[in-house]
């Protein structure tokens, strides 16, 4: 599976979907990250953004990361629930995919872990609600 990230060769939504379609492949799938598609100045269009890449990419998403990020530009570097990511909606992306896919956290020390746990399991459950 390929990452979109703002500081990777395929660094958006819409490069990612043309790399899919151009190699045919059912083998190739997407690892979805919200922190890791907002190029400087996107942050605050970060609803449209995150539509945007679902859209395109959801037929192929096969795991979500969960991290955060402070600003825009670069790929998130925080534990989630401490920066700017709207968990709420893009929970709520993914509690609207097809079928469910592994929600993995990184960027985040040891002891962030409980912390991160709690915070995800709240935002899930008021996402399911």
């Amino acid at each position: 599976a390929l990452e979109p990230e703002v500081a990777n060769v395929v660094d958006s939504a819409q490069k990612a979907r043309r790399l899919l379609d151009e190699m045919g492949s059912p083998y190739l799938k997407i690892v979805i990250d919200g922190a890791n598609i907002f190029h400087t100045g996107e942050l605050m269009h970060m609803r449209e953004i995150l539509d945007e890449a679902f859209a395109l990419l959801s037929e192929d998403i096969v795991i979500a990361h969960a991290k955060d990020l402070d600003h825009d530009g670069e790929a998130g570097h925080l534990a989630a629930g401490k920066g700017l990511l709207d968990y709420n909606h893009y929970l709520s992306l993914l509690n609207g995919l097809e079928f469910d896919v592994p929600l993995i956290l990184h960027g985040l020390s040891e002891a962030q872990v409980p912390e991160c746990i709690d915070f995800l399991r709240k935002k899930i459950e008021a996402t399911n609600t």
